[in-house]
């Protein structure tokens, strides 16, 4: 089946200094607020059983890899991504994985010079590696699978130069970070287990594939950039593959809902909220953590 695939979107480009001071604000105190455990977030009413960790290739040896950027070559162009190794590196530790996609215009230095991956990395502390890939055209066409196929290839590579929990690969990113993500989310669970786009659409493409993802999305009803409908749409194909029902139950302080009778470790989050137009709110990065932390 060929990839649900539309034209670029026009999303932007946001001035870079708004960008810097509301989002990574917003991501900073959220970041405060969840080491000093707040208000209960999505997910944390029904947290799945410890899972039997699962180590890759680069489980005790030598690290292959040192934080900083990669390169590696994919459907013949040359790729990049910057790669955070936890302080105290252990290589007899399997870590949780976790992408930060960024937006349009937007760039991997960004997401993980001044908004600490959505708000993620101080949430995890030491205890998880990070992954900022840099997209090409000042974002993710994703055209033909491009970049799906480069998200297999740095995974990899990171599975087999480093120690991870091969069960624990998650996905998130902003705009057209959130729309690769739904990208990923369609076409990768055979590698990744969970994805959080923030204020996505399914513009970076939704291949067909009988694996399945987790998932949680943030969408504001007043986003003028990225439509609400949109990101409703995007959600609607994860539940219809995770074989949700219609029914929900409130989860968390901040507006969610989980759908009901989802396929088993399969559950599917919607945060949408009022306002806030085109940025996540406060507490997006504290409701992605307690989510991935479910599996």
């Amino acid at each position: 089946m060929a990839l649900m695939q539309a034209t670029t979107p026009s999303l932007g480009p946001r001035p870079a200094s708004r960008l810097r001071s509301t989002l990574g604000a917003a991501w900073l105190v959220a970041a405060l607020v969840g080491c000093g455990g707040g208000g209960t977030a999505a997910g944390s009413p029904a947290p799945a059983p410890a899972p039997q960790l699962s180590g890759s290739a680069g489980c005790g040896q030598a690290a292959k890899l040192a934080t900083g950027e990669q390169t590696l070559t994919s459907d013949g162009i040359s790729r990049s991504y910057w790669l955070d190794l936890p302080a105290g590196y252990d290589s007899n530790k399997t870590y949780p994985v976790i992408i930060g996609l960024h937006w349009r215009d937007g760039s991997a230095t960004e997401v993980r010079t001044w908004n600490n991956y959505f708000g993620l990395k101080p949430l995890y502390g030491n205890n998880a590696i990070f992954i900022a890939p840099q997209g090409l055209d000042a974002g993710w066409a994703n055209p033909g699978g491009r970049d799906i196929r480069f998200m297999r290839a740095l995974i990899a590579q990171v599975q087999q130069s480093v120690c991870t929990d091969l069960q624990r690969v998650f996905a998130t990113g902003f705009s057209f970070g959130g729309m690769m993500s739904n990208a990923i989310g369609c076409e990768m669970g055979d590698v990744v287990r969970a994805i959080a786009p923030l204020s996505g659409s399914l513009w970076s493409g939704c291949g067909a594939s009988s694996n399945r993802v987790a998932a949680i999305f943030d969408h504001a009803k007043d986003d003028n950039t990225v439509p609400y409908s949109a990101g409703e749409e995007a959600r609607n194909i994860f539940l219809a593959r995770n074989s949700c029902s219609a029914s929900t139950v409130p989860i968390g302080s901040n507006g969610c809902v989980e759908y009901q009778g989802c396929s088993t470790g399969k559950p599917v989050v919607w945060c949408g909220h009022a306002t806030g137009g085109h940025w996540p709110p406060a507490f997006s990065s504290s409701e992605t953590k307690a989510f991935f932390d479910r599996f």
